[in-house]
């Protein structure tokens, strides 16, 4: 019975001209993604139907016969349980590695619950299209029965026509044409449009020829799961998003060829439809730092650090400062966004950078509440977590900037308090080498 075919070209003229194209996706470009668990557990599930249909038929209490989708002379479940079975091992495996290609890229973009919708939506659709052909006996298919997730895979193309349109596909292909004396087997980079079409353009001439001769494989099932894969397409937004992932793309491609200033550019157009996506406007802060726009880029560094506080990202919002201090672009952070990257530095056991965040921050705001209880806590942390078993070299000078700059009571007080406690160094202590003068640069708040 007819059945989709694992999506090769095959073509036989009159006796001039006989040769044999095959080709398959081998990978699209750049995508490392998450593993596609979904797409996995789809392809076992194919398999283990496939070999039970195909050497244990009889091990299950089903007849396989009542799996396979007959227009106008099966139950209603069959248009969907066909989906998941194969005629042969180059039907299944055909399919499977387009599926793996695109269906685990789509995955990736739609999320698990989301493609499965998908999937079995452009499988089912498939079944149709082929049962409206063989209900009108066209392609020389009346009443025959369908087999096979060709369907779904072709919608899937028809997706990755929408969503990959700026990227490229690794294609695998044989050419056999032994009249030509042709015998080759390549691998070409081709942009995703192009290759869908080239397949696309195989299954119309081929449904063109089937007309005249009839076919074995469901081209209803091809182009009508391929015609609904662009439909759910648009209706899912994916020519935005693949026009963002196309942005994005050339941005990185720009950035690694040295072009910040085509990079800045292409990250701007993707945030323009993306703002949300906080590793983007950190690409464009370091695009913008190299381009010297550092003003632009220490703003993109704030937007993410805050960002990432407000939801309680910390680790990851540390991260950023981290990233915007090597770049000395922290003249926006305010002396409350300071303490606290310098609280949570230590409370993750990060004294040495806690150290340095607290001594930015007493040198930028050294009249601040906030600095002053800075150059406080710079003084404990060298008693108790920096210096110990060392000279307190440190300790002593910054205990002496201490009694300089703090004004009597408070803070001053209680750091002497805290000395006497811990029968530190005394009040007459003075630094072997006296820190420069703070000097604010920008104004209190």
């Amino acid at each position: 019975m007819p059945y989709p075919e694992a999506f090769s070209g095959a073509w036989s003229g009159s006796g001039l001209s006989l040769y044999f194209l095959y080709f398959y996706p081998l990978g699209l470009a750049g995508d490392a993604r998450r593993q596609p668990v979904l797409t996995f557990g789809l392809a076992l599930l194919m398999t283990g139907a496939f070999v039970w249909l195909r050497y244990f038929p009889d091990r299950l209490p089903l007849d396989p016969a009542q799996l396979i989708f007959y227009p106008g002379n099966s139950r209603l479940h069959t248009v969907a349980t066909a989906i998941f079975l194969h005629s042969g091992w180059l039907h299944l495996l055909g399919n499977l590695v387009y599926f793996y290609v695109f269906g685990a890229a789509l995955e990736a973009r739609l999320g698990r619950s989301l493609f499965l919708a998908v999937f079995l939506i452009l499988g089912v659709f498939g079944n149709l299209a082929h049962g409206l052909v063989a209900a009108l006996g066209w392609l020389g298919q009346y009443g025959v029965g369908v087999l096979g997730a060709s369907g779904a895979i072709a919608g899937l193309l028809g997706m990755a026509l929408i969503r990959f349109r700026s990227s490229q596909v690794e294609i695998g292909w044989w050419l056999f044409a032994p009249l030509l004396g042709q015998n080759k087997v390549g691998r070409t980079p081709l942009p995703v449009p192009v290759a869908v079409g080239l397949w696309l353009g195989l299954q119309v001439v081929h449904s063109l020829v089937a007309t005249e001769a009839g076919a074995s494989v469901s081209y209803g099932a091809h182009l009508g799961g391929f015609g609904m894969g662009l439909v759910l397409a648009m209706l899912l937004g994916q020519w935005r998003l693949g026009t963002a992932e196309g942005h994005a793309r050339r941005a990185r491609r720009y950035f690694r060829r040295g072009a910040y200033h085509a990079a800045e550019g292409e990250w701007v157009a993707y945030l323009g439809l993306q703002p949300g996506d906080l590793e983007a406007r950190l690409e464009l802060a370091r695009a913008r730092l190299l381009t010297g726009q550092m003003f632009q880029a220490e703003q993109n560094l704030g937007q993410v650090f805050r960002y990432l506080m407000a939801r309680g990202r910390v680790s990851r919002a540390l991260e950023v400062f981290q990233e915007a201090r090597r770049a000395d672009l922290v003249s926006l952070f305010n002396p409350v966004e300071l303490a606290r990257v310098a609280y949570f530095q230590e409370k993750q056991s990060q004294f040495r950078e806690s150290a340095r965040t607290l001594e930015l921050l007493f040198r930028r705001y050294p009249r601040h509440p906030e600095g002053q209880r800075a150059l406080v806590r710079l003084v404990v942390l060298h008693m108790g977590k920096l210096d110990a078993g060392k000279d307190g070299e440190d300790l002593r000078r910054w205990l002496a900037t201490a009694r300089r700059y703090l004004p009597q009571g408070g803070w001053r007080d209680f750091l002497e308090s805290e000395l006497k406690a811990a029968g530190g160094l005394g009040a007459d202590t003075t630094p072997d080498h006296p820190p420069a003068e703070p000097q604010p640069v920008s104004p209190e708040p």
